[in-house]
C-alpha cells in the first residue's frame, strides 16, 4: 500500500515537472516543509549521487568534481561540515576538501515559512555559497536538496551504494526539478582513491 501511493505520489510530482515547465522555483513544486536540521546532525555523511551542478568547491568553481561527500563535523552553534570531491590533476587523482559553516535560517517570503541552510565559507569574507532547502526526504535513504542562491539541485544519498545503484533513488531522479542537466557524478575511481 505504502509503495503503491509513493509511485503515485512520484508520478504526479514528475508529470507536474515535465508538463509544465513555467513554474518559477523548485519551492512550487515541493510545497511542503520538510525539516532541514535532521540532515545536521554531528557524525552524518552523505553522498552526492546526483547533482546539477559540475565543477567545485562551492567558492571558486574550477575543478570538475567527482564523489562528492558532506561530512557534519559539528553540530552545535555554528555547524560546520567539510565537503571534499575527487578531482583530475596531471598528476592523477585527489581529493580537494572544504570546510563551512552553517546556520539554519527561516524563509518567509513562501507561502509557508521554511527553513534552510544557509552555506557560508569558513575563510576569508565569510561569503554565503549556499541556501540549501530540503525539497524531499525520502526514507531516510536520500535526500532531495535545491540551492536557491544558484538555482542548483543535489541528491545526498544517506549510504554508499554499489556504483551501479548510485544515483538510481527517487531524490536522483527528482534532480530534474531544477531545469538543469543532472548528472551521476560517481566514478569507478570513487570505490579506488578513498
Amino acid at each position: 500500500m505504502a509503495w503503491t501511493i509513493k509511485v503515485a505520489v512520484l508520478c504526479v510530482v514528475g508529470s507536474v515537472i515535465v508538463a509544465n515547465k513555467e513554474y518559477e522555483s523548485p519551492l512550487k513544486v515541493f510545497w511542503k516543509p520538510w525539516d532541514i536540521k535532521t540532515l545536521f546532525k554531528l557524525g552524518k555523511t552523505y553522498y552526492v549521487a546526483a547533482t546539477t551542478v559540475r565543477k567545485g568547491p562551492l567558492e571558486f568553481p574550477r575543478y570538475y568534481a567527482y564523489c562528492g561527500e558532506v561530512k557534519v563535523e559539528k553540530d552545535g552553534a555554528p555547524i560546520i561540515i567539510k565537503r571534499r570531491f575527487l578531482h583530475y590533476t596531471k598528476r592523477g587523482w585527489n581529493w580537494l576538501e572544504a570546510k563551512y559553516n552553517v546556520s539554519i535560517e527561516t524563509d518567509s517570503t513562501e507561502r509557508k515559512p521554511r527553513d534552510y541552510a544557509a552555506v557560508r565559507s569558513m575563510h576569508g569574507m565569510k561569503a554565503l555559497v549556499q541556501t540549501l532547502y530540503l525539497l524531499w526526504l525520502e526514507n531516510n535513504t536520500c535526500a532531495l536538496l535545491y540551492n536557491k542562491h544558484t538555482g542548483d539541485c543535489e541528491s545526498w544519498e544517506f549510504t554508499k551504494l554499489p556504483l551501479k545503484e548510485i544515483g538510481q533513488s527517487d531524490c536522483s531522479k527528482l534532480t530534474l526539478v531544477c531545469q538543469k542537466r543532472s548528472s551521476i557524478r560517481y566514478i569507478e575511481e570513487c570505490y579506488k582513491h578513498y
